[in-house]
């Protein structure tokens, strides 16, 4: 049962916002992938070998700190939050315990067929990209449903290009690590689309570390690839499109001042996990995730989130991993990707993969 719900859970990722449904009396979303990944926790809760196999993973423990930490934070700060309604961050507070669940499932089901099904997402995530920008460019309507508006910009199931272009970014380079340039290629086109600048800026750096890393100096022909495909890309007109529109950089830059301000204000525990939008309105957002988990978990979450991230980096050691890892923990300087939950699966999902499936060239 764990398998099937872990590869139903992979095909189903790539229609990310697509598919969502929600109860009137409830302030939230839900998603096909939230009671998937419930069912995939409870499937493996209820079997004693995989209890026993998530114990044993040197990734439990800080994880386990982390969360107990933010659960505390949420705690701390329970009739406050309860003032604004508790359903809403525990909610997502749900979430963060349950989406780890796919690393654990993934290294369970190691000796079974994975990598076929995560390409036949990613293929239908890039495909509806694709589509979305050739066919359904103008996509402003959208901000009347809560979302921004984007013109000429691929933004596909996430209907944001951010996001949308981390996961190029970072699937991008995890397949040159492999040596796989024909797969990486058309992902470096689709990541064009989205003129995420943060993205770009993401595949640079991980294509130099790479390089560097590798001495496959050929690689830097990435670069004048992509920087073609910004030349030819059409360009009509709007702020969006415009490589050196400011707007969005003075606008992170006021999220993360007052992600600042939150943070000195209550620095030990934070003001809980979730509870921002209680106090600040719906639309306020912090564009980075490591302020955003110092804000509502203080200064003892910031701390137990780079404890769980030490580990990850002493556990994993193939490159291809790394870079893709490295890529969603450097986007999320510039937006709070991390905690998106597209990006929050795939970054468990690829970090739990089959050591195997990384063969260096």
């Amino acid at each position: 049962m764990t398998y099937y719900l872990l590869i139903f859970s992979i095909l189903i990722w790539s229609f990310g916002q697509l598919l969502n449904f929600q109860v009137t009396s409830l302030p939230f979303t839900f998603y096909p992938l939230d009671i998937i990944c419930t069912l995939l926790t409870l499937s493996l809760l209820f079997s004693a070998k995989n209890r026993l196999a998530i114990i044993r993973d040197p990734l439990f423990r800080p994880l386990a700190l982390f969360l107990l930490v933010v659960f505390i934070s949420l705690f701390i700060n329970f009739k406050s939050a309860l003032a604004g309604g508790l359903s809403y961050p525990i909610f997502y507070l749900v979430r963060l315990i349950i989406y780890p669940s796919v690393y654990f499932a993934t290294k369970i089901s190691a000796n079974k067929k994975i990598l076929p099904y995560l390409l036949i997402s990613l293929l239908v995530f890039a495909s509806i990209g694709l589509l979305q920008y050739l066919f359904f460019p103008d996509m402003r309507y959208l901000k009347l449903l809560g979302f921004d508006d984007h013109y000429y910009r691929l933004i596909g199931s996430f209907y944001d290009p951010n996001f949308s272009g981390a996961i190029f970014a970072g699937a991008s380079l995890l397949f040159l690590a492999l040596g796989q340039w024909l797969m990486a290629l058309p992902l470096v086109l689709l990541l064009t689309m989205t003129f995420s600048r943060a993205s770009y800026l993401v595949f640079v750096l991980g294509l130099i570390y790479l390089v560097f890393t590798q001495k496959r100096w050929t690689l830097f022909i990435f670069i004048l690839f992509l920087t073609g495909f910004i030349i030819l890309v059409p360009k009509p007109f709007g702020e969006g499109v415009n490589l050196f529109r400011t707007f969005s950089v003075f606008s992170r830059i006021d999220s993360w001042q007052a992600g600042t301000s939150l943070f000195i204000q209550r620095p030990l525990f934070g003001w809980g996990y979730n509870t921002l939008r209680l106090f600040s309105g719906e639309r306020f957002q912090i564009d980075n995730s490591y302020l955003y988990f110092a804000a509502t978990t203080g200064i003892v979450g910031l701390l137990a989130f780079f404890n769980l991230l030490k580990k990850i980096f002493s556990y994993v050691k193939p490159l291809a991993l790394r870079l893709f890892i490295l890529a969603i923990l450097t986007h999320s300087l510039f937006n709070n990707s991390l905690l998106y939950i597209w990006i929050y699966f795939s970054f468990w999902l690829v970090l739990g993969l089959p050591l195997k499936v990384y063969k260096e060239s």
